[in-house]
């Protein structure tokens, strides 16, 4: 009975190597999107269910197992309801093709994996390494047990246990699998925070060498100009691009402000303030400029929220923000801004219906000189995320063209003493 049993390891290269292949030939960092499919993805997850079904362990007469479940749980979890679809569409109709004779058990079967593994996509990937495969685990420990229920009803009593063995040999599969998944993803992660950390030191050190040389001439030449425009002999059209003038060299001093911001971060004058008065106190400061752009503002922020932070640092952050949002939306939008607490994290959400980002736009979001707006620079945003992880906090964006954008803030809750 157990002669074959060795062949299902076998198996376990087939779940395994196209991930690997995956990550290092084909992954362009979509993994994990639910709002659209991600076709790499899909197909690595297609071959490894057409191999793993193709060819079958025979590990007793009439008895055959493989992993196609492997393919069908990691298409839902890491490549949204979608990928999830797709792969579970083209098992049962492969599975048709193939003449299953229990095919109705296995659609039925499999629907209910379907509904569970749809509803808790989202929960699931809110969780920790550990309670990630402790919730695999549970589930295929109920399938195991569904499993070995069917033998007992067909009177098979004698297979229950070398189905368990094969079911352990198939838990062994997807543990793996999730922590390759798990690990490689956070590696590219790091990697990308640390090409990150290195613009931005670059940033820093030439607005360090650089803006206050280039302020001084500025300061000067602004001086003149303001000279200049109160000789009465100059005509209406003179006065005028000499105004003009002045704001763009105005608009220079603020980016030479930014630069200077990124290069030397306040860590001083770190408070515990009442975020959610200051929340208020930002949207009552924005409404002149949404009635200016004819767009609206609502809110809806929990009383009592408070963190640790430089209370001018922290207005600047929400200023940068909802003035994105505002001006990322045409007129007549809305712009919400939603406070809350949730274990011990203030969670801050600017949201706004405008016109939204790509995938793409969103990863370089918090780059300098990145910015999606004609006149922006990206500096705003980059030291808002930058005053943020200073605070051992992050900002987390989630965008689809054509339906908006949300912003959320997470900070740790600073608690009375």
């Amino acid at each position: 009975m157990f002669e074959n049993l060795g062949h299902v390891l076998y198996h376990v290269l087939i779940i395994l190597f196209p991930i690997l292949f995956y990550y290092q030939f084909l992954n362009n960092g979509a993994i994990g999107n639910t709002t659209k499919v991600n076709f790499r993805f899909l197909v690595t997850l297609l071959v490894m269910l057409f191999c793993t079904m193709s060819f079958p362990i025979e590990v007793t007469d009439g008895s055959y197992y493989d992993q196609k479940v492997i393919p069908v749980i990691l298409a839902f979890l890491y490549g949204g309801w979608m990928t999830g679809l797709a792969v579970m569409a083209s098992m049962l109709y492969y599975l048709f093709i193939l003449g299953e004779n229990n095919f109705l058990v296995m659609v039925l079967n499999y629907s209910i994996v379907t509904v569970f593994l749809v509803f808790s996509t989202k929960i699931y990937r809110n969780m920790t390494l550990k309670k990630k495969v402790l919730s695999i685990s549970i589930l295929l420990v109920v399938i195991s047990i569904t499993r070995a229920l069917s033998f007992m009803y067909r009177g098979e009593s004698d297979e229950i246990f070398l189905a368990m063995i094969v079911s352990l040999i198939t838990w062994v599969s997807l543990v793996t699998a999730i922590m390759i998944i798990e690990n490689l993803t956070m590696q590219m992660q790091l990697q990308h925070e640390l090409q990150r950390s290195e613009k931005l030191k670059v940033v820093s050190e030439l607005a360090a060498s650089v803006a206050h040389e280039v302020r001084n001439p500025m300061t000067s030449t602004r001086g003149f100009l303001q000279l200049m425009s109160e000789d009465d002999n100059l005509s209406s059209a003179q006065k005028r691009y000499i105004e003009i003038s002045i704001e763009e060299l105005d608009r220079a001093q603020s980016i030479i402000q930014d630069y200077l911001s990124l290069a030397k971060p306040n860590k001083q004058g770190m408070d515990r303030i009442n975020i959610s008065q200051e929340l208020k106190h930002v949207i009552q400061l924005m409404s002149t400029y949404t009635a200016i752009n004819n767009t609206a503002i609502c809110h809806k922020i929990d009383e009592g929220l408070h963190i640790k932070a430089n209370k001018g640092e922290m207005k600047q952050v929400l200023i940068n923000l909802i003035k994105n949002a505002i001006e990322a939306i045409d007129k007549g939008g809305t712009v919400t801004v939603n406070a809350s607490s949730s274990r011990g994290t203030v969670l801050i959400e600017i949201i706004d219906d405008g016109m939204g980002m790509t995938p793409q736009q969103v990863a370089k979001l918090g780059t300098p000189f990145y910015s999606t707006k004609d006149k922006g620079t990206g500096i705003g945003l980059t030291i808002s995320f930058q005053i943020i992880e200073l605070l051992q906090g992050k900002i987390e964006v989630k965008s689809e063209t054509g339906k908006g954008t949300t912003f959320t803030i997470k900070l740790p809750e600073e608690t009375s003493v």
